[in-house]
């Protein structure tokens, strides 16, 4: 009894040998493959880079980073593609981003692109959910920084000088003020109490 117990224990501890050497070299080959996409520079290279986050994902798919670079590489290079292949990429955009929220919901850089993904078809939703994520983490300025030019893109200019008070002594104030001017010049109308509230900010 006893030595087929250590029988059962030995073939155990080989299993769990040979199951931890697989997975290690599995995670291994996926990081090789992630820093290896992470350096790409140009757009041929970017293309090619994708191919090797899918591959790197079926080897080891818990590392949400892996889906950060592999949206973000996608999002951001479809704007050097002509129509129909810009497209595509914004449709790998959107599944590696998902596959990245549900890894990590709460991860800033997938939320921010999800919000950029999302309001290419919908500005209005973009807002929703974006502001979602700020009531989540308000103090932070980038946030409202980004809620800033969301509100201004969807005409809300109240909320957006609102936002913009909050951010006044912080390094995203210039930048999101020159984005709520830009809008308000397109539109060619400044309504006066906003103009003299953002005007009284700015002294």
């Amino acid at each position: 009894m006893k030595r087929k117990l250590i029988i059962c224990f030995g073939i155990l501890l080989f299993v769990l040998s040979v199951y931890g050497i697989t997975y290690a070299s599995r995670v291994t080959y996926a990081q090789n493959l992630y820093f290896r996409a992470k350096s790409a520079v140009s757009l041929e290279e970017s293309e090619n880079m994708l191919k090797f986050y899918e591959s790197a994902l079926r080897y080891y798919g818990n590392n949400y980073y892996f889906c950060i670079l592999a949206a973000e590489n996608a999002y951001y290079s479809s704007f050097q593609m002509a129509a129909e292949n810009a497209h595509k990429n914004i449709i790998r955009a959107q599944q590696w981003c998902d596959a990245g929220l549900k890894l990590n919901p709460y991860r800033v850089q997938l939320r921010r692109l999800k919000t950029c993904l999302i309001a290419l078809n919908s500005p209005m939703d973009a807002v929703l959910y974006w502001e979602k994520y700020v009531d989540w983490q308000y103090w932070e300025p980038a946030h409202h920084a980004l809620l800033i030019e969301l509100y201004a893109l969807t005409g809300q200019y109240e909320k957006a000088v609102g936002s913009l008070s909050l951010i006044k002594d912080t390094p995203y104030y210039v930048e999101a003020a020159k984005k709520l001017d830009d809008a308000w010049r397109k539109e060619k109308t400044l309504p006066r109490e906003l103009s003299e509230k953002l005007s009284k900010d700015n002294h």
